[in-house]
């Protein structure tokens, strides 16, 4: 019998693949076969004989933000009926969609949330990204425990020192944000580069989806100075290229979140509520600044503020890192105990 992963993986996006190597490094009992996401695909897989054995499969859902999305809620729908059919599922650190926000293609609405109180009892037990989560998965009455992005589960990269006055940024999105104008977002975060390098520093972009690399490339050519652009599409990159960054500035939510593995302070660009979700998780919600009314002066002063104080910074926010990567392994415990109790072995389909 087998687990199979169920996560959006193989898309290019740094933050889904850093959640599923993570899981799957620490939980070997679960098949290394992540279920399609595209319908198509899904189909596809079918066709090749992907359902014989559903019967003896569980599942485990990688965390991301999966729980209230209606297009997730009918992916998990047809895992359990064509290709995993065994109960109970499990899953680690998901996150859950805020209805509050209504993006241009959201998948939510104020009803969604309500249809995945019967998809969560498949799931032994519910834990989730941050207090937001929680909250909202509360006031339908599930319960579930924070334990914070499984992607903190990656380690840094060793003792680094950072560099004096070197401003870390990440631009990039998803389907929507907060007020709908990213070029806003690019312009602030050009006046911050350009005031910064005007006082001494370096500024280094992070690109860690191809995708947003115009992004970087258009808050350079703004800000009118030399800047450093680098692509850290893999978790080893991108660790290596935040690590020694004074303060980081990002808006990505798995940039934020591998930052604050490497302990380096952070200032979200929240595009979305699962942005100030993650950074409550990690004590630094007031960091968060919303797109639609971010500027470059609210910027300069949180990264001014943080730098003075760097090594405290960073200390404390290692704390709660730590804390819940403390959680986090236990989960992944407590569910590699669950599986093998089930005798669920690891192989390909």
């Amino acid at each position: 019998m087998t687990a199979v992963y169920v996560g959006w993986t193989g898309r290019g996006n740094l933050g889904d693949d850093a959640i599923a190597d993570a899981l799957l490094h620490h939980i070997p009992d679960v098949a290394p076969w992540h279920v399609p996401t595209d319908p198509t695909a899904f189909a596809a897989r079918l066709l090749a004989g992907a359902g014989v054995g559903a019967r003896r499969r569980s599942v485990l859902l990688g965390g991301g933000t999966v729980v209230g999305r209606r297009n997730w809620r009918m992916l998990l729908a047809a895992t359990s009926t064509l290709l995993a059919r065994k109960r109970p599922w499990h899953l680690i650190g998901i996150g859950v969609e805020d209805p509050a926000f209504q993006g241009r293609a959201s998948f939510s609405d104020r009803e969604e949330l309500r249809r995945w109180v019967d998809i969560c009892g498949w799931f032994e037990r519910i834990t989730v990204r941050g207090p937001r989560s929680q909250e909202l998965l509360a006031s339908v009455g599930v319960a579930s425990e924070v334990v914070g992005d499984p992607a903190l589960l990656h380690a840094p990269i060793g003792p680094v020192e950072p560099k004096e006055r070197l401003l870390g940024l990440n631009l990039g999105f998803g389907d929507d944000l907060w007020g709908h104008d990213h070029d806003r977002v690019i312009d602030e975060s050009a006046w911050l580069v350009r005031k910064l390098v005007g006082d001494g520093w370096s500024a280094r972009l992070l690109v860690i989806n191809l995708k947003d690399l115009p992004f970087a490339t258009a808050c350079v050519e703004r800000a009118g100075v030399d800047a450093e652009i680098r692509i850290a599409t893999t978790v080893s990159d991108y660790m290596e290229g935040v690590a020694d960054c004074t303060v980081l500035v990002a808006e990505r939510l798995h940039a934020l979140v591998l930052g604050a593995a490497a302990g380096v302070p952070l200032v979200g660009l929240e595009y979305q509520p699962k942005c100030a979700d993650f950074l409550a998780s990690v004590g630094s919600v007031e960091r968060s600044l919303r797109t639609d009314c971010v500027t470059s002066a609210a910027l300069i002063e949180l990264v001014r503020e943080l730098a003075s104080n760097r090594e405290a910074e960073s200390a404390l926010l290692t704390t709660h890192v730590d804390a819940l990567r403390e959680s986090l392994l236990e989960e992944v415990a407590w569910i590699r105990n669950r599986l093998s109790a089930s005798d669920i072995v690891g192989s390909t389909p």
